[in-house]
């Protein structure tokens, strides 16, 4: 591995990161907003845009990571001209649904806009198995985890700093573009196994066979624990803003909107420091199921000092666990996850499938959460569901038997 790509890994994954940040989470509601009118069903009419995108994604991620599994090219090799091509793409198809006129188009473009976005972050995703080795791996997942908490930091700054929307969108796609771009001019891919050793047809179908819980055991215990944990912690997290208004009675949505900044703040700053931390502690003892578990069981008590201390200082307490958990968590189960793929030759489109295991919670979880409260009326039962879900995500990394 070459020391540039301890630099330039970790930026590319902040193109990625900075649409996250910036579109998802402030241009798209500010673009709803605008071309409504009025603030009556903004709403609803963003979760519509936003399920769109993710339905889009969920179905973008596998597919084009096959198609770059697939691909030989002499030019960049396979994964290089993915991310080049895709970083070009995903810059036009920002701002063309910058210029969306109305709501149902915005929603289309949006949708569109994830296929070259779901390309560039297949590819990238693929690049810590194939040119990272396995001791440097839970380093690198560290680094990886804090540069996608900056880039989204950098996309939510990119949006609240400029006033006109489509300017935003440009300095967003711009980041996008270029950091794309450099990396793929200036590292060397990795040649695949495929390429360079003859092998029989039945082999090659073989290898390229979608893997099932009987060949791949431990890639599907892993699909489940992440799954598990991305559910429990979004089951609660996306009701964050009511629990702080209701349960915990800071005042008004628009108030708790200004304590929510200060309390995801600390959450923030512990994932920042406990991703790097976990990472280089999970490399330097050699173990990775151990930290992926003990992980997973800390997001328990940051949900039941939220169910056990309804109050400001206890939101605050548990969102630093929160951060230290989801920190130590993201960077080994990364690694975790790049130890248990069944073929490098099919990283990518295994990747994708794993990406799935992220992306679905983010869509159930929210809506079963908001039905919960609507029939109940209550905030706990969302802080039971999520320390159930998190220890079963615990649970499930003791199936695993390839990974120490």
């Amino acid at each position: 591995m070459s020391r540039w790509l301890w630099v330039i890994y970790p930026l590319a994954m902040i193109s990625v990161n900075v649409v996250w940040g910036g579109v998802l989470q402030v241009m798209l509601g500010r673009q709803v907003a605008e071309l409504l009118g009025e603030t009556t069903g903004a709403a609803g009419m963003l979760g519509l845009v936003i399920s769109a995108g993710a339905i889009s994604s969920l179905v973008a991620q596998p597919l084009l990571g096959l198609l770059s599994d697939k691909t030989s090219s002499r030019f960049l090799g396979r994964r290089n001209i993915w991310i080049l091509g895709s970083a070009v793409a995903a810059a036009l198809a920002l701002l063309v649904t910058a210029s969306s006129p109305s709501p149902l188009v915005l929603a289309i473009t949006w949708a569109i806009a994830m296929w070259p976005l779901s390309g560039l972050q297949a590819a990238l995703t693929a690049v810590l198995p194939e040119r990272v080795p396995i001791r440097n791996r839970g380093t690198m997942s560290g680094l990886v985890g804090a540069s996608s908490i900056l880039g989204a930091f950098g996309g939510i700054t990119i949006a609240g700093l400029t006033t006109n929307l489509f300017v935003g969108y440009v300095g967003i796609a711009a980041v996008v573009l270029v950091l794309g771009t450099i990396f793929a001019l200036t590292t060397k891919d990795y040649v695949p196994v495929r390429a360079t050793v003859h092998s029989s047809k039945a082999e090659r179908r073989a290898a390229a066979r979608f893997p099932s819980f009987r060949s791949a055991p431990d890639f599907w215990w892993t699909f489940a624990g992440r799954f598990l944990i991305i559910f429990g912690y979004n089951f609660m997290s996306g009701m964050q803003l009511y629990i702080l208004a209701d349960y915990i009675g800071v005042g008004t949505v628009t108030e708790a909107a200004a304590v929510l900044v200060a309390v995801q703040g600390v959450s923030t700053l512990g994932l920042l420091v406990f991703s790097i931390i976990g990472g280089w502690l999970s490399d330097r003892f050699g173990r990775i199921r151990v930290f992926v578990g003990l992980s997973s069981l800390l997001f328990a008590p940051g949900a039941l000092v939220y169910l056990l201390v309804p109050t400001l200082t206890g939101a605050f307490i548990a969102s630093g666990i929160f951060g230290i958990a989801f920190g130590v968590y993201l960077a080994v189960d990364q690694s975790l996850i790049t130890r248990v793929l069944p073929n490098m030759d099919n990283a990518a489109r295994d990747l994708g499938v794993m990406n799935v295991a992220n992306a679905g919670p983010q869509v159930i979880a929210p809506v079963l959460a908001g039905a919960v409260v609507a029939a109940t009326g209550l905030y706990q039962p969302l802080f039971i569901v999520t320390i159930v879900a998190v220890i079963l995500g615990a649970i499930s990394v003791r199936f695993i038997k390839s990974v120490r």
